[in-house]
């Protein structure tokens, strides 16, 4: 009688008549009796996996063939199947470890003897009446498997084994999408660190009663394997800290990071079983609690952040508002993940018990969005939020709102893909409110806007004005009742003369502003009645009725030195409940511009420690023009290095903000943009610094000069459209006219024009990721790209014979180039691997002016403060 049918075949209960015993008959795909080469190989495969014989593994009994069909006899294993058990309900924790010790010791027992399962999931493991685990179909995937080893082709990575009745290819054996390590799923070599991956993958289900990876299709669950990173969060809370850790080791997406034996497993979950709080780390309570606090609310948690970093942090007045023993001000450091360095922004839920933060990995400067439960000291990456910047809860805690490639999105921090919201090319701060509606800036010349969450065309909800000459409303937050929002009201950089920004109150319902703040700060707002916010430097609190919308008294201040974003953003977040996280320091994270050889070894260091945004070497190499932003100050100057002088001298003078320098062919002027003036106009000055600024030009939308010609008569120049893509144009300075170059709905950036003029080298978004494109101009035809794996800030060698682009996380490409009618490109090849944010590249191109960030910044902690209303003087 039929049992099942997968894409290992076709399953059937029968009786072996010679030793009268119940049986299970696997009879073999069509396609892999149809091919001898693949019958001969599997027959020696089975032979191995006969060897195999373990309690915990269902056996091979023999090999038939009957009239061209070919069956494998196996043992017959009564009783529902992990998968089946789990679609029943939660298990209890020590059967969900006992059921994991004796998945680990069939493994160990195959590992042993040099087979791999290669498609260990809950569907095949079976569990018996008496509590016995057994695993079934050790090796067939590689015994089945038609190149022999491992499949290569991405084509067939959707033949899932669990969804082959819809299969065209018949008998492509895999491993069922959702439970394939990273490097099985990306068609590469498989080895025992695959299993001891879905052994990972299967734990992580049966404890949190989900799918791990997951999505609408196959294709969606392999991108998610070899993307997502696992949410931790999502654990229960009772599972032991072991565990958790096991689950970590197991999951290393890297298989040298990974767990190397799954016997070390069986370790771990033995001595659980055996003693399940012993080695849990134990809690510290505060030597100032009262009593009645010590055994209830404030304890200090002390987790590891990884495998050589602590995290000390103070947990959660759980009891506020009972009324019992007053609370104590607490301080605490709060560490990043091992390896990772924090971001600039993070966001502490509603309730204060997690913490939301933007982290990068400091030896490839990727970033992403984790979370933290600071009552677990443990931080989880959270899938599809690679590029996460800017996040923030929804009311209830259960999601949160972020920004990352030119779009507002959403996720649910327990696990799946992030939903996109709307466009929002550069954004500036979003609140998500009570009614499910929220209030962002989708760019960063604009008013506010307000969209659903779930989704649809955001709605202007306010407008610029222009007797004010406001350039930007940005960071909006919601008040009790969500019928009214606080936000800033932006008019120029901090430390202008005219600086007339605020901190204003907006009502939904009417559209009527109130001014309530002078200063350029991001706000926050405290139920217990303040506005937070930033001046010189420290954290300020006010006095605020929310129901009136006045202030009263003076700021009295909570914090200091508070770090502050150059978009006025303050480094701080407060919860409902009093609790305060905020990064110390001043205005962003400084960085160093240092010069590399093409090995990526340092060879000097031109300038330390400054918050820089934009550098562009002379033509000649002998000077370096950047734009840098003062500690504490606002507005970011032009200045000019003299490479071989060593010597430094301020270009600009002006109110606002100077960026994208670009050189003149002879390096005697300098073209930039200063932000002052809602238009983006475009200037020119002399670089010795002789003679004032002239204005170039302007658009109604903006431009920004990007390059300049070889013969000097038009710029590339950028510009956005309504629909907010970023587009690439050429401006003519003696008439004024502006012609598209790239034009197209996505976002195209970063140009660079060949020596000769005859190639426009940029970065396009339109394949879904950044890679680098090469163009022909000036009547040629043509379009190339050249980056395979994604690509930023192409340069070109000063004899146009090498194109060099960046590619995250941490590869300086080079792409040999013959110039010619047709242009003929090489394969990118790697030059060298170094963590920067940015580069340009000498005239012989030998070497490299990069930006990094400084040592000393990237392993900054986090504060965290408890109770901190309690710092303001009665």
């Amino acid at each position: 009688s039929p049992l099942g049918a997968g894409g290992m075949g076709e399953v059937y209960r029968a009786t072996d008549t010679k030793l009268d015993r119940q049986v299970a008959i696997k009879v073999l795909p069509e396609a892999f009796t149809q091919d001898p080469e693949r019958l001969a190989r599997f027959e020696r495969e089975a032979k191995v996996l006969a060897q195999l014989h373990h309690p915990n593994i269902a056996s091979i009994f023999g090999l038939e063939d009957a009239d061209g069909v070919r069956a494998l006899v196996m043992e017959l294993v009564e009783g529902p199947t992990l998968a089946e058990r789990l679609d029943a309900g939660a298990l209890p924790l020590d059967e969900i470890l006992s059921i994991a010790r004796q998945i680990a010791e069939a493994l160990e027992e195959a590992h042993e003897k040099g087979i791999v399962h290669r498609d260990l999931k809950p569907a095949n493991v079976k569990l018996t009446a008496d509590g016995k685990v057994k695993v079934l179909d050790f090796g067939l995937a590689k015994a089945l498997d038609p190149g022999g080893a491992s499949i290569s082709s991405a084509s067939l990575l959707s033949q899932s084994p669990t969804l082959m009745h819809g299969a065209t290819q018949m008998g492509v054996i895999l491993g069922t999408a959702a439970y394939m390590a990273p490097e099985q799923a990306a068609g590469g070599s498989v080895d025992r660190r695959a299993d001891i991956w879905s052994f990972g993958v299967v734990l992580y289900e049966m404890l949190t009663g989900r799918r791990l990876f997951d999505g609408e299709t196959v294709s969606h669950v392999l991108a998610s394997v070899l993307k997502d990173t696992p949410d931790f969060t999502a654990l229960p809370a009772a599972t032991p800290e072991r565990i958790v850790n096991l689950l970590r080791r197991c999951l290393r997406r890297k298989p040298r990071e990974r767990l190397q034996a799954i016997g070390d497993a069986r370790v771990v979950i033995e001595e659980v079983l055996a003693d399940p709080h012993h080695g849990e780390r134990a809690t510290v309570v505060a030597a100032n609690a009262p009593a009645s606090a010590r055994g209830s609310r404030l304890a200090w948690v002390v987790a590891a952040a990884g495998l050589a970093a602590a995290v000390i942090f103070a947990a959660l007045w759980l009891g506020a508002g009972r009324g019992d023993a007053p609370s104590r001000v607490l301080h605490a450091a709060l560490i990043a993940p091992e390896g990772m360095a924090f971001g600039d922004t993070f966001a502490l839920s509603p309730d204060g018990r997690r913490i939301v933060f933007e982290a990068f990995e400091q030896k490839t400067g990727v970033r992403a969005l984790w979370v933290r439960a600071l009552d677990r000291g443990e931080a989880t990456r959270l899938a599809s939020a690679e590029g996460g910047d800017m996040p923030f809860w929804s009311p209830d805690g259960g999601h949160i709102g972020f920004f990352a490639e030119g779009k507002l999105k959403r996720l649910d921090p327990k696990g799946g893909p992030a939903q996109v919201i709307c466009e929002a090319p550069t954004p500036r701060g979003g609140a998500w409110g009570p009614d499910g509606q929220i209030v962002f800036t989708e760019a960063f010349r604009t008013g506010l806007s307000i969209v659903p969450a779930g989704g649809g065309a955001p709605k202007p909800l306010t407008t610029l004005d222009s007797s004010r000459n406001e350039k930007s409303h940005r960071f909006p937050i919601f008040l009790p009742g969500g019928k009214t929002i606080l936000f800033l009201a932006q008019t120029a950089e901090a430390g202008a003369r005219n600086d007339e920004s605020a901190i204003e109150a907006l009502e939904l319902s009417t559209g009527k502003r109130t001014r309530l703040i002078t200063t350029n700060s991001s706000p926050s707002y405290s139920p217990g009645g303040q506005i937070l916010f930033w001046r010189d430097g420290t954290l300020l609190a006010l006095r605020f009725d929310a129901g009136s919308l006045k202030v009263t008294g003076d700021p009295a201040p909570i914090a200091s030195p508070v770090a502050f974003t150059q978009n006025e953003q303050v480094l701080a977040s407060i919860s409902n409940e009093g609790t305060l996280v905020y990064r110390g320091g001043a205005r962003g994270t400084s960085s160093s511009l240092v010069w590399l050889d093409r090995k990526g070894v340092g060879t000097q260091v031109i300038r330390d420690r400054e918050l820089f945004r934009d550098f562009v070497l002379s033509h000649d190499g002998t000077r370096l023009a950047y734009t840098v932003n003062s500690a504490g100050q606002g507005a970011t100057d032009l200045w000019v290095e003299d490479l071989v002088r060593g010597t430094a001298s301020r270009l600009t003078f002006e109110e606002g903000s100077e960026r994208y320098p670009v050189w003149s062919p002879d390096d005697r002027v300098l073209y930039y943009s200063n932000d002052q003036r809602n238009d983006g106009a475009i200037f020119r000055r002399a670089s010795d610094g002789t003679g004032s600024a002239e204005e170039v030009g302007t658009t109604d939308s903006g431009i920004w000069p990007l390059a300049a010609s070889a013969d000097g008569r038009w710029l590339v120049v950028g510009g956005g459209s309504a629909e907010f893509s970023m587009d690439l144009f050429r401006f003519d300075l003696t008439t004024k006219k502006i012609s598209p170059l790239v034009s197209t709905p996505f976002l195209d950036e970063d140009p660079a024009l060949s020596p000769d003029d005859a190639l426009l080298a940029y970065t396009s978004e339109q394949s879904g990721r950044w890679e680098v494109y090469v163009q022909a101009l000036g009547g040629g035809r043509g379009k190339w790209q050249i980056s395979i794996e994604g690509g930023l800030r192409p340069r070109w060698r000063a004899d146009g014979r090498e194109l060099f682009f960046y590619t995250r996380p941490d590869r300086l490409m080079s792409v040999e180039v013959e110039p010619g009618e047709v242009p003929r490109f090489s394969a990118p090849r790697e030059i060298f691997r170094q963590p920067i944010e940015s580069f340009d590249v000498a005239p012989d191109g030998q070497r490299f002016v990069a930006l990094r960030s400084a040592d000393s910044d990237v392993s900054k902690p986090l504060t965290f403060i408890s109770n901190w209303p309690q710092l303001i003087p009665n």
